[in-house]
This record gives structure tokens, sequence and C-alpha cells, in this order.
């Protein structure tokens, strides 16, 4: 609060200003002059809650100017100014609104937001727990404070302050979001999407939980769900460039080099400066082996003032790992043409083309290496490359098969792919024999059944599966073909 003291005599200087006699043309135009400020501040409002933060700014200062007294024209100028990054600005606008109005808890968190934005975790704290003495259990204050705890990497503390401001008031989203950030983070992507799928439930139309339930769902490669859910995202919001990231994201994810390419484009229109755009064109252009290009792209995502610590730790240590590949891929494929390349070499080949999502390459390098390959991960990269019948081939062969959960799912799966629902049920079922909680075998499990038409099976599988997996994201998808097998709501 320490910036406060500066502004402490704003309310006696505005005193002193209206005890002078106006002049002839503001006194004959006085109620000209509150119809416009009055005007200038509801289009800036609108502006602002629209995410039209420029033009908020811009109507917003006209409306204060003339109207120095009020709160809404500084506390809505002080949020616009936070929308553009204008942050010392901010601070002024929301230290004059709260001279106006001290109590006034949407203007100290967002004081605190100011701070935060700034890397000025201590004052931003300060703020959030002056709220708090104001309303305990003040969700926005209890939200802040946990993303202060967040920006100083404590995990722990900041998941407790994210859950009690949830628990304080279901309906607030943005704790959820922000939690979930966090849980993506860390890679608890099923805790993840769960939380997040309860939020968009609060609040249909809250794109930002939508766009992190996106990408959660991405981690988890459930990409319809994905795709769908950040499309909905964009159409609430289509000026918010984090949207069509996300959606580009995911098509590298599938594949769709183009479409992604067009939409970290689109993003980076609405904002040229944003880091996860230009992160998501590094990966893209590293996939292509368009290492210096994709240097070049991290260093412009760098360059964003507005990235947290923990981002530009890790796009730091992506700067790393990127550089290391380059040098590696280049001296293996060197190595590769030279006919000198030995077996572990051709395996860390094949691991940097699988990293690109390019299975094929990946199991011909394998192959390549000889007896030093693991072949269950020869059989995972067959599977990935739809490879099918040597995956199945492949898999036959290995020891140990049916004493290997993870392996006996892989060979249903491919055995599935190739129509041979009878053959995949069967290695589902070895491993519920030796693994009955395990929720994957009996959701695959019900699907070859459905397929075989073999439905009161399937039915029991399924059923089987809502008790294992609890809170697998598949659930509700299963739980409407339940309801179409049986024609019972809730099943």
């Amino acid at each position: 609060m320490k910036r406060l003291a500066a502004h402490a005599t704003f309310l006696t200087v505005l005193a002193a200003a209206l005890a002078f006699p106006a002049s002839p043309l503001i006194a004959g135009n006085a109620g000209e002059i509150r119809v416009e400020s009055f005007r200038l501040l509801n289009e800036g409002v609108t502006d602002y809650n629209r995410g039209r933060y420029a033009e908020a700014v811009e109507k917003l200062r006209r409306s204060s100017a003339m109207a120095l007294n009020s709160f809404r024209a500084y506390h809505f100028l002080g949020l616009a100014l936070i929308g553009t990054r204008q942050y010392p600005e901010a601070l002024d606008a929301l230290e004059i609104a709260l001279d106006l109005d001290p109590n006034h808890l949407t203007s100290l968190v967002a004081y605190g937001d100011a701070y935060l934005k700034m890397g000025e975790t201590d004052e931003a704290v300060a703020a959030y727990y002056r709220a708090l003495k104001i309303r305990s259990e003040f969700p926005n204050a209890l939200d802040g404070i946990a993303r202060g705890y967040e920006a100083k990497a404590q995990t722990d503390k900041a998941e407790e302050f994210y859950q009690r401001a949830i628990a304080s008031n279901r309906g607030y989203a943005p704790a959820y979001t922000h939690l979930g950030d966090l849980y993506l983070r860390i890679g608890r992507y099923q805790d993840a999407v769960r939380l997040l799928s309860e939020a968009v439930a609060v609040r249909p139309d809250y794109a930002p939980g939508l766009n992190r339930l996106a990408r959660g769902y991405t981690h988890l490669r459930m990409y319809n769900e994905a795709v769908a859910t950040i499309e909905k995202a964009i159409e609430l919001a289509p000026g918010r460039p984090e949207h069509p990231t996300s959606l580009g994201m995911i098509q590298m994810e599938l594949g769709l080099t183009h479409r992604a390419e067009e939409s970290f484009g689109r993003a980076l229109e609405l904002d040229p400066d944003l880091a996860s755009a230009h992160h998501g064109l590094a990966e893209l252009l590293r996939r292509q082996g368009r290492y210096p290009e994709a240097a070049l792209r991290v260093d412009q995502a760098l360059a964003d003032a507005r990235l947290r610590p923990a981002g530009r730790e890790e796009l730091e240590a992506y700067r790393e790992a990127l550089k290391a590949e380059a040098e590696l891929y280049t001296n293996l494929n060197a190595a590769v043409a030279g006919n000198e390349a030995a077996g572990s070499e051709l395996i860390s080949l094949a691991g940097i083309h699988a990293s690109r999502k390019e299975w094929n390459k990946a199991a011909h390098y394998l192959r390549l290496a000889g007896p030093q390959a693991d072949q269950a991960v020869l059989g995972y990269y067959l599977l990935m490359g739809g490879e099918y019948s040597r995956a199945v081939e492949l898999y036959g062969a290995l020891p140990g098969l049916n004493d290997d959960t993870g392996l006996l799912l892989n060979q249903g799966i491919a055995l599935a792919n190739l129509g041979r629902d009878r053959e995949a049920a069967a290695a589902y079922r070895r491993v519920l024999e030796l693994d009955e909680g395990n929720s994957d075998a009996w959701l695959y499990l019900g699907n070859a059944l459905v397929r075989l038409r073999e439905d009161k099976e399937a039915v029991s599988a399924f059923r089987r599966f809502l008790q294992a997996g609890g809170k697998h994201t598949a659930s509700e998808q299963v739980r409407r073909i339940l309801q179409q097998l049986t024609g019972e709501e809730g099943s």
C-alpha cells in the first residue's frame, strides 16, 4: 500500500479545486459535460467488458478528466489499463479510485493484480490481504493470494488458496481456471479436466475456462472434445488470442500442420507478442526439423514481458533442449549418411522422430538398431503409425506378453483397429484377469462388445468401467452410451 500515500491528498486537492468558481465556459456547459462524461463512461465500460481495452482506456481517460470524483471512471480505467499492460498507469488510476472508496474490494484486488503483473509479489499479496480484512474469505482475494504463491513457485500453498477461493464461492469461475492452469502445468491432467468441467458447468459462457478445458482434453488425447470446446471459446470471445493459440496446439497434435500454422498466425495478428503463440510455432518448426527458425521463435516468446517466472523458466529450458536436439540430430544424420551409426545412435534418432510424431520414421530407425532396440517401444511406434498388422505380429512374439497389462492393452487396440474385435476382447479380458480395476480395459472391452453386438455384456463392462474409473474423462460419454443401450436415465 506504499503507493497509496502518494495520493493521500487527492481528495483535499479535489475539494480545493471545487471551492473555486468555475470559468463561465465550464459553468455554462456543466450539464452537457456531465452528459458527455456519463456517455464516455458507459461506452468505456462496454468496451472493457468486450475486451476492447485500448478503446476503453481512451474513453475512460476522457470521462475521468471531466468527472474528477467518479469512482467508476477511475476504477474501470485501472482495469482497462491492466488489459493494455500499462501497469504503472493502472496503479495510478486505481489509487485514485481507492481514495474515493477505500473499501472497494474489486479495486483492491485489481490493485494487487497490477502489482503481480509487474512481478512485485509482496505488494500484490498485501493488497489481497487488505481485501480479506474487509471481507473474510473473499474469493477474488483468495484467488489473488494463490496466484502470488504460484508466482513464488509455492505450489502446495497456491493449491490451498485456490481451493479456499472455490469453497467460498462455487460460482467464482476464475479460481477454477487458475487452479486448472496449475494442474495442467504440473501434469495433473485428469484433475484439471474434472475441475474445469465443473467450472464450465457453473459458467457455460466462461471462455477462459473452456480454453483450459480444451487444453486438458488435448493432454488426454481427447481431440474431438478439445476441438469442440475451443471452438466454443472462440465463438464466445473471437478477439482473444489465446483461443486460436490453443486451437493451433490441438491441430498440431492431430498432424494438421498448415491449419495449426494458420491458427498461430491468427493469434499473433491479435497479439504480436503472445509468448504461447510463438512457442507453438517454435514447436511446429521443431517437428519439421527447422531448428534455427524454431530458436528464433523461442527468443520472440521470451521477449513477452507478461511471462511469469515459471513460464519463463519453462521456455528457457525448452530453448536449451532445442539447441541440444539440433546438434544431436545433425550429428546422428551425418553418422547414418556415412553408414557409421551405432545401434544406440539409431535409437536416439528414432526417439527424436517419435517426439515429432513421425512414427513411421521412428519405427524405421528403431528396426535398424537391431537387437539393442526395445521391441515393446517398437510395437508402440508401429501402433501409433497405423501399422497395425506389424504391431500385432510384434506383440504376439514378445515374451511375457500375457503378464504385461500395458502390452496387452496395446495389442488389443491394434487388433480392434484391424476389425478383429473378438481377439481384442480376449486381450482386454486377460488384462482384467491381471488387474480387475483397470478402467481402460473395461472401457475398451465395452467398445469391442458393442461392435460385436453383444449389448448385454457391453452394458456390464461399461458399468464396471464407471465403478473402476470414477473420475475418468470418458465417463459422461459412457453414460450416454449406456442410456442408448438400456433406455434408462442415469445408467
